[in-house]
């Protein structure tokens, strides 16, 4: 436990924070509460108050102090209205090489928050917003540097794949891939490319190009677009079909969001 007894109990932030830059979100809040949900991003969870509740897929909740967990995992947590960092990781960046062991091929690891005292005080700053973008990325890095000194070399996917990744990231949201654009991109056939995206990163490429939509809305959010504009720009049909998206693979309301959210970005932040 980072401290029951610490002045980080005595922080309360008006508003939840919320840290992007791609391939990475920061999510910083006084009380988390979600449904069982799977996303695409692996996740590292960090208490700071008391230990946080949580659920993974059909397994009764456990209390946890850290817990890394794996890529399109179903889970919900509670943190017991105690603050609480969450750090969503796209596997196909350069920051999933430190996690990747830790997991050992399993769903989630638990891990002791005694590793991570001496983050204190930039904990408290990231809690009160007083963390530039540089500052929150700064600390990402030595966090999972302490949790994990010997990352992987290289990223654990085919290299086909990644390169793959790198051509959708280039084309959404602006276009939209077919398989076979993809597929000749990478010298892959079409079935086999499917199949491997698939096996590797545990999700098809529709699935995949649709999580890449929801990141460029989130960065149209930061801007201060509207929830239609948003909609519109990220390829959504209509604003309801963005939330319903927006629900199902993070589980948060964007009323909700934007109403108790302050955004910090490389584009903008939005208070």
């Amino acid at each position: 436990m980072l401290s029951q007894h610490t002045e980080l109990d005595s922080i309360t932030p008006h508003k939840s924070l919320v840290y992007a830059w791609d391939g990475v979100i920061v999510y910083v809040t006084q009380d988390h509460l979600n449904k069982a949900h799977a996303h695409f991003p692996a996740l590292l969870q960090i208490g700071l108050g008391t230990a946080f509740a949580l659920a993974v897929e059909d397994q009764p909740a456990n209390y946890h102090e850290v817990v890394v967990m794996a890529p399109n995992i179903s889970h919900s947590t509670d943190s017991q209205n105690q603050p609480y960092i969450a750090i969503l990781i796209d596997p196909d960046h350069v920051l999933y090489a430190y996690l990747h062991p830790l997991l050992n091929g399993q769903a989630f690891c638990s891990l002791t928050a005694s590793a991570l005292g001496l983050f204190q005080e930039c904990f408290q700053q990231l809690m009160l917003g007083q963390l530039s973008l540089e500052q929150a990325k700064q600390l990402v890095l030595d966090i999972l540097v302490v949790l994990n000194p010997k990352p992987l070399a290289c990223l654990p996917w085919d290299q086909r794949i990644l390169h793959a990744c790198n051509f959708i990231k280039q084309c959404v949201p602006q276009h939209i891939p077919t398989i076979a654009e993809v597929a000749a991109q990478v010298g892959l056939s079409e079935s086999r490319l499917m199949h491997l995206f698939s096996e590797q990163l545990g999700l098809s490429m529709r699935q995949y190009i649709l999580w890449l939509r929801i990141r460029y809305a989130i960065k149209l959010w930061m801007q201060g677009k509207s929830l239609i504009e948003i909609a519109m720009e990220s390829g959504f049909s209509d604003q309801a079909h963005f939330t319903r998206t927006l629900r199902r693979m993070v589980d948060f309301a964007p009323s909700m969001l934007k109403a108790n959210t302050t955004f910090i970005s490389d584009d903008a932040t939005e208070k």
